[in-house]
């Protein structure tokens, strides 16, 4: 069965020397099968059945690379951006708190579109939103559905158990269920046919060795 390909006709192509210099071709086309670049070239011949698309006066680039983010917190954009880094910790940092599994679907998939949009096709996606296995699994869902690449860095993180006139804080810091869930998406990787594998993200460096070599251990010997 043939390949599908994409000609990208007449574009500015920002092409990576091999010194990583970028020089602007310009009227130049590029081929695509399947999800190869094939050819990069002025005046391209496609194959037959090639989807076109004009691309004059329009730059076509390498997609670009984030490599920390936390895709859940889309829905609170803006509301931290005076705040200091300590002032955001407790207010937007321990915001998943306050998010049903279902708020984490949207604000995954809203956050993964959004990269797509800005041109961004990868994401190192520190994902520090795991209140509950179904918070986890809508996270990856949401990002296996948008069409975005990522590493999803599954995340041991501090939750809370009530924030009302006070915060909370749940002293069972590393439930079981972590690290069984964690065992069981490394044996389903990779997710969005092939775009999402699973990572790991870290942030409970407090502890002590004799706790924290063990799990980097475990986590390691994960496929």
């Amino acid at each position: 069965m043939a390949q599908s390909s994409i000609l990208l006709k007449g574009g500015t192509v920002l092409f990576h020397e091999k010194d990583d210099h970028v020089s602007p071709l310009r009227n130049t086309d590029v081929l695509i099968e399947g999800n190869i670049i094939k050819k990069i070239a002025p005046s391209i011949t496609a194959p037959s059945a090639t989807k076109t698309i004009d691309c004059t006066g329009k730059i076509v680039s390498p997609g670009f690379i984030d490599t920390h983010h936390h895709v859940w917190q889309t829905q609170l954009k803006g509301r931290f951006s005076d705040d200091t880094l300590f002032d955001y910790m407790p207010k937007g940092n321990l915001q998943s708190f306050s998010y049903t599994p279902e708020d984490i679907f949207w604000g995954q998939l809203g956050g993964c579109l959004e990269a797509i949009d800005a041109g961004t096709t990868f994401v190192v996606d520190h994902a520090h939103m795991t209140y509950s296995p179904n918070h986890a699994t809508e996270a990856l869902s949401a990002t296996a559905s948008s069409g975005l690449r990522s590493f999803f860095c599954y995340n041991f993180m501090s939750r809370l158990k009530s924030w009302t006139t006070e915060i909370v804080p749940d002293i069972d810091l590393i439930p079981d269920w972590f690290m069984e869930q964690l065992g069981e998406l490394a044996t389903q990787q990779p997710f969005g046919d092939g775009r999402v594998y699973l990572g790991w993200a870290f942030d409970l460096l407090f502890l002590p060795r004799e706790m924290v070599v063990p799990m980097y251990e475990q986590v390691r010997q994960l496929h």
